[in-house]
């Protein structure tokens, strides 16, 4: 007996379109029995069953077409199909079985016109049950493995959820708090302090205070954003104007990076103001794994009307991401590729909080590109809009 878990991928994926041709099969079969037994002859339709096994073989037969039809086009994934072909291969054997020792068991006058037709009906009969089963099967089968999925997907939500909330309040009550502190006693010392080095150390100190508060806001947005503490409020912002000021900032960050860009003008995605540091942290990352002798980030959007959105790809010369780490660079905990800020755990969090998604390909000849898939949005009137494609250097 055939194994089908035995087949290649690709055949596996040709099931439903097999379904659908030996749906065909079972209707040409009418022809063929014409064509050899009736010679073409209009009357023999007349003068034999045939036409009443038409009649009620033709619901079955174009059920299993419509099964396969329908079984291409359900989202139920190839790992089904196995186990769909086995229970329509089992009722068409043990339907046609039955019907084949009724005929030997109790003989009768038959001709092979009614004889093809019994047996035809028995097969379409037996098939499109088994199919059924099938696919009913498949489908409570699909939905139970969905459920518990989506039972453990809540649970680890909710434990992650919980551990931000506590990360959250630490931020809250500790770290503002205590750079509050800082920051008080840094302007006391400007206010006091003569211009010498003294001064301008107690400027630094006042200086960094606001960059780790504004630091601390943000990651308190990104946390609140993560757990649903509050709303998420998803505006219109300008894509285009987003990347130019980031690669501005990490081209002064990096100035021995060269930076090429090739974007569209007044692009418009759904997202706020954390969209500047997802694009920065990625950017930050191409400008830290590069090939120290070709130190070169190249950033271009790439526009999809079809789906309505457009991807930004971000691509280094260094030694790439391998294959098994694509998706894993994404998860909490991995540092491999992050180069501080939020870290690309936050960056996926955030640009599945935009409705867009985020995944690593490869660069030729060398090197990782990471693309920034995002929805498209409509330019508010008081912007402009074109769409033309800008080239930078």
């Amino acid at each position: 007996m055939v194994d089908i878990h035995q087949f290649s991928d690709s055949r596996v994926n040709r099931i439903p379109q097999l379904i659908i041709g030996f749906g065909g099969v079972l209707l040409l079969s009418v022809f063929g029995e014409w064509v050899v037994l009736g010679e073409m002859r209009l009357d023999w339709f007349r003068s034999t069953d045939l036409f009443g096994y038409i009649i009620t073989t033709s619901p079955f037969v174009f059920g299993i077409i419509y099964g396969g039809y329908w079984l291409e086009r359900s989202g139920l994934g190839p790992e089904r199909y196995a186990r769909i072909v086995k229970w329509l291969l089992g009722g068409l054997g043990v339907y046609l079985g039955i019907n084949l020792f009724i005929i030997l068991v109790f003989p009768a006058e038959i001709d092979l016109s009614f004889f093809f037709g019994w047996v035809r009906f028995a097969i379409a009969m037996g098939a499109a049950g088994g199919l059924l089963i099938g696919i009913i099967e498949a489908r409570a089968i699909q939905r139970e493995r969905a459920a518990e999925r989506a039972i453990v997907h809540a649970e680890e939500l909710e434990y992650r959820s919980d551990q931000l909330e506590f990360f959250n309040s630490i931020l809250r009550h500790d770290v503002l708090n205590g750079m509050t502190v800082i920051r008080g006693h840094a302007e006391l010392l400007v206010e006091d302090l003569d211009e010498d080095d003294h001064h301008q150390h107690a400027e630094t100190i006042l200086r960094w205070s606001d960059d780790v508060v504004d630091i601390v806001q943000r990651v308190r947005n990104v946390i609140q954003t993560l757990t649903r503490e509050s709303e998420h409020q998803l505006t219109n912002v300008g894509l285009s104007a987003i990347i130019t000021e980031e690669v501005a900032r990490v081209q002064s960050a990096y100035p021995e990076v060269t930076f090429e860009t090739d974007i569209h003008n007044e692009v418009h995605v759904k997202g706020d103001e954390l969209l500047n540091e997802v694009i920065g942290n990625v950017l930050s990352n191409a400008a830290i794994h590069n090939d120290p002798d070709e130190l070169c980030v190249t950033v271009t959007t790439e526009k999809d009307e079809e789906r309505g959105t457009i991807r930004t790809r971000i691509s280094d010369t260094g030694q790439g991401v391998p294959d098994d780490r694509k998706d894993a660079v994404f998860r909490r905990g991995e540092t491999d590729r992050t180069s501080g800020g939020f870290g690309l755990f936050f960056v996926d969090a955030m640009v599945g909080a935009y409705g867009g998604e985020v995944w690593i390909e490869d660069n030729a000849p060398q090197g990782a590109t990471f693309v920034i898939e995002l929805p498209l949005r409509r330019p508010s009137k008081a912007a402009g809009s074109t769409s033309e494609l800008v080239p930078s250097r």
